[in-house]
């Protein structure tokens, strides 16, 4: 596969502790790898479990474009900007925030874990000041590929102050769908859930991928995804 390389889910650094599970693909936190630093705009990406009636206490960030993709379970959203958002599954929340902004992420529900994928972007408008988007069941479409978040404004898609586009797909088994990058972009495929088969140019077998996996483009341009389960993935062009 050439520069084009697969991330294994169980290569990802991890964490645990009384309210968090989290399996992180890049450097992040305690887990430092130097050959895991992100890749073009990508720099973060954490699959977490957060335990009923717990939650990330208030923080801060700058520069970030930080995307939530809520697989089940529930997250309150609150920040400095006075933005405050109850997400549910198949909601995808983006905070841009710029100059900066605190904000905490919190699982209402006592008894119900919260399953999401974080996930950061370097950001290309630090001077602008934080803003709060929410993109309710974005996940749970079932018609092909959705684009969740562009660069470019339009109507039910959260805008980034990035130059990347996220396509959000939900498959049942046998379903196909065919991503495709411009000259000069590169791609990744982020498995959130079930069970894939991705047919890449010069591989004799399609490759399996599952909810954690990655497969990072830089060569290819052509990529056929399959559904081996009912599957939940996402797609990035990227700069």
């Amino acid at each position: 596969m050439s520069s084009d390389v697969f991330h294994d889910r169980q290569a990802r650094g991890w964490a645990r502790t009384g309210w968090l599970q989290a399996h992180y693909t890049f450097s992040f936190g305690s887990f430092n790898d130097p050959t895991r630093m992100g890749f073009r705009a990508l720099r973060v990406i954490n699959e977490d479990i957060v335990a009923g009636g717990s939650g990330f206490a208030e923080h801060a960030h700058e520069h970030f474009e930080i995307l939530s993709f809520m697989l089940s379970g529930e997250l309150e959203h609150q920040d400095s900007a006075g933005h405050h958002g109850r997400l549910g599954a198949g909601d995808v929340q983006l905070i841009s925030a710029g100059t900066g902004v605190r904000h905490s992420e919190r699982n209402p529900a006592v008894d119900t874990p919260t399953h999401l994928f974080q996930i950061w972007l370097h950001g290309n408008a630090d001077e602008l000041p934080p803003r709060y988007q929410l993109l309710p069941g974005a996940l749970l479409a079932t018609n092909g590929p959705r684009l969740v978040a562009s660069a470019v404004a339009q109507p039910g898609v959260l805008q980034l102050r990035a130059p990347v586009d996220i396509w959000a797909v939900a498959a049942q088994p046998g379903e196909r769908c065919r991503h495709q990058l411009p000259a000069g972009r590169y791609g990744w495929l982020q498995v959130l859930e079930g069970v894939v088969l991705a047919e890449v140019d010069g591989e004799p077998q399609p490759l399996e991928l599952r909810g954690g996996d990655g497969l990072q483009l830089s060569t290819l341009r052509q990529l056929d995804v399959a559904a081996r389960t009912a599957a939940r993935w996402l797609w990035f062009d990227l700069a």
